[in-house]
């Protein structure tokens, strides 16, 4: 059943959150309505919604929120694990690397006797992407 504020999956209509978010915190007596539009950034009409939803497809709702459950419990997949870990490698490369430039700046700015406040502008870094895109066309293999 499709309502105007939750569609028959249980997402709640223009965002990002879904019933099966909320379902913990109605199950918590001390979460109030109020702490929940703060958290989720929702309309009281959209909690009250959602709570209805569930009390009104409660079977449907329970057994998918433990196949979700389920699914979380899992873990993620091996290569998905794999390729996190590279990219966290990746990004430490990347810290390390904008570390020493901006130590070799500030060597260069110390040694020509330019403060500090005119140096900063000297030279723009590349964001961590554009870093990783010269880092994969030298070594030819992605992250």
């Amino acid at each position: 059943m499709t309502t105007g504020l939750i569609n028959e999956v249980g997402d709640i209509i223009g965002t990002r959150i879904t019933v099966y978010n909320l379902l913990p915190q109605f199950l918590d007596p001390t979460v109030t309505e109020a702490y929940l539009c703060r958290l989720y950034q929702l309309t009281p009409e959209q909690v009250s919604a959602a709570r209805a939803h569930i009390l009104n497809n409660l079977d449907t709702v329970l057994a998918q929120h433990l196949k979700i459950e389920d699914r979380i419990a899992d873990g993620n997949a091996p290569e998905v694990v794999q390729q996190a870990e590279r990219t966290r490698a990746a990004m430490r490369s990347f810290k390390e690397w904008l570390a020493e430039q901006e130590k070799a700046e500030a060597a260069k700015r110390m040694a020509e006797s330019i403060p500090a406040e005119e140096g900063n502008n000297s030279r723009e870094f590349p964001s961590f992407r554009e870093w990783l895109a010269q880092q994969e066309a030298h070594s030819g293999e992605g992250v």
